[in-house]
């Protein structure tokens, strides 16, 4: 597949001493419902992290399938830690509890300045991502530090991933609270019916090995075979491989202990870490992509996504239209990047670059697909 970039905007630059923006989220509504197919996008924003109430979450809108956009609002933290990282949103496409489909939801992490708790929490907007109300802690843990050690006590919660099943919203989450039984890290799950209390946890993947580490997942919802998917990046493995999980009824993904199967294109091309997925149905055929952060090639990191036709079985890779130069280490850009398709169909890719200011800018590219 090749892409034809249409247009290429620059939402934020990142200035010198800013650390770099990341964890660029986009979100196409229904063209049928209440936003009339709106584009909207999130993303970490490292600004403000130690004024009082810490950083938000920007939202901006585009009315014309990310050509241009629009800044709606920042979404403050209620709780007054700061809106620090891994914001997500959904659009309600049915009403659930006190909310109407067209509605939005944000989930994302609040983090005080001094790193001290993780804290998971839920908004809500009704009038278009103009304005939000928080709704409920989804979930909360200790100290924003990551070990990649063996013996690490980490007890941190992490990444936010949305999906409404039968009537009650889903969050899976990234769970370092589970050392005791071996586990380094587990993704769990947690549900509400009222967007206010939330069951207790459910356990999705976990490896008992002290060494393996599920996390990020992101969900595709229900797809036209009726199959749930979604893909998890593995922390342990230097190559941080991402895997695909299925689900046939998006409640049961099976045993906890199993990852799914690696994704790998057929010319040897990989992703690594931090991982989205995307899909849409066109004139009968599913067409899925996968982001990670960077691509991996005998070892050299690139900027190539993922493409399945089958449903997942098989991959292809390709170049992804924002011009990218991807570091194995020293540079984070590019981290937990999204592709969708506006109304248009054509790839919508939201991502973040490094700045000749040594941070990152926010960028969104439209191509035409060409295959």
């Amino acid at each position: 597949m090749r892409l034809e970039p249409l247009a290429t905007t620059t939402i934020h630059r990142g200035t010198v001493g800013e650390m770099g923006s990341l964890y660029t989220r986009l979100l196409v509504t229904d063209p049928d419902g209440p936003n009339a197919g709106a584009l909207f996008l999130t993303w970490e924003l490292r600004l403000g992290v130690a004024d009082d109430g810490g950083p938000s979450f920007p939202i901006w809108r585009s009315l014309d399938g990310g050509h241009s956009w629009e800044h709606l609002t920042d979404v403050a933290d209620a709780l007054g830690q700061g809106n620090r990282y891994q914001p997500m949103m959904i659009e309600l496409a049915e009403d659930l509890a006190h909310l109407h489909r067209g509605d939005l939801l944000l989930a994302g992490n609040s983090i005080p300045a001094d790193g001290s708790s993780t804290t998971l929490a839920l908004y809500s907007s009704s009038d278009g991502g103009a304005s939000w109300a928080y709704e409920s802690t989804i979930d909360w843990g200790g100290p924003a530090i990551y070990s990649p050690r063996s013996d690490a006590d980490t007890t941190s919660v992490w990444e936010p991933d949305l999906q409404v099943v039968d009537g009650a919203l889903h969050c899976y989450l990234a769970d370092e609270r589970d050392k005791s039984a071996g586990m380094l890290q587990t993704i769990a799950r947690r549900s509400s019916t009222d967007l206010r209390a939330w069951s207790e946890k459910d356990l999705i993947c976990g490896i008992a090995d002290r060494h393996h580490r599920p996390g990020m997942f992101v969900g595709t919802g229900q797809m036209p075979d009726g199959v749930h998917r979604a893909v998890i990046e593995v922390v342990g493995p230097p190559e941080v491989p991402i895997h695909l999980l299925t689900s046939d009824d998006g409640i049961d993904w099976g045993d906890p202990s199993a990852i799914g199967l690696a994704l790998v294109a057929t010319d040897g091309t990989s992703i690594s870490g931090t991982p989205n997925l995307a899909w849409r149905e066109v004139g009968g055929e599913v067409e899925m992509i996968a982001t990670g952060r960077h691509s991996l090639r005998d070892g050299v990191a690139g900027n190539r996504a993922l493409r399945s036709l089958d449903l997942g079985r098989t991959w292809t890779s390709f170049e992804l239209p924002t011009p990218a130069e991807r570091s194995l280490t020293g540079d984070g850009s590019g981290y937990s990047q999204s592709v969708r398709w506006n109304a248009e169909g054509d790839l919508v890719h939201a991502t973040t670059v490094r700045s000749p200011s040594g941070s990152h800018d926010v960028v969104v590219t439209v191509a035409a697909q060409q295959d």
